[in-house]
């Protein structure tokens, strides 16, 4: 299956933007965390349908972080995480006023209208989920 159809499979099975992004990371790296996908919901149409930031960049910065940041107050986040979610936000950012010439979900996505959801995002979910890989692969933290 290739990544276009997973995104329309994960899409009919109800899962939202930034869920998608962190579902194929998991499955990327052979694992699975219900739990935090769960969570990554609260993050779908724009944070809880609010049409505010779009859950490919929230989604792809959760995925960063799963990878970069601290667990415990005792731990320090890596010293990468800054810089890698500061690349995908800018990335992000050109990528969708140059497409869309939007940045938010309510304006990429005409309001939340599902027809345009589904002709805009499996491209841009696609495209983060690379883009996120990149990021980690280049930083040594991912050997794909």
């Amino acid at each position: 299956m290739d990544l276009y159809e997973r995104i329309i499979e994960l899409s009919s099975m109800g899962y939202h933007c930034s869920q998608m992004v962190m579902i194929m990371i998991l499955e990327a790296i052979g694992e699975e965390n219900p739990q935090l996908v769960k969570a990554l919901g609260g993050l779908g149409g724009g944070i809880g349908y609010c049409g505010d930031t779009c859950g490919c960049l929230t989604g792809g910065a959760c995925a960063i972080g799963l990878f970069l940041g601290n667990l415990a107050p005792q731990e320090k986040e890596d010293i990468q995480m800054k810089p890698a979610v500061q690349e995908l936000y800018q990335w992000f950012h050109k990528k969708t006023e140059e497409e869309f010439g939007a940045f938010y979900c309510k304006d990429i996505t005409s309001n939340l209208d599902w027809g345009v959801i589904m002709e805009q995002c499996p491209a841009l979910i696609a495209d983060t989920y690379t883009k996120v890989i990149e990021i980690l692969t280049e930083r040594g933290i991912l050997e794909l």
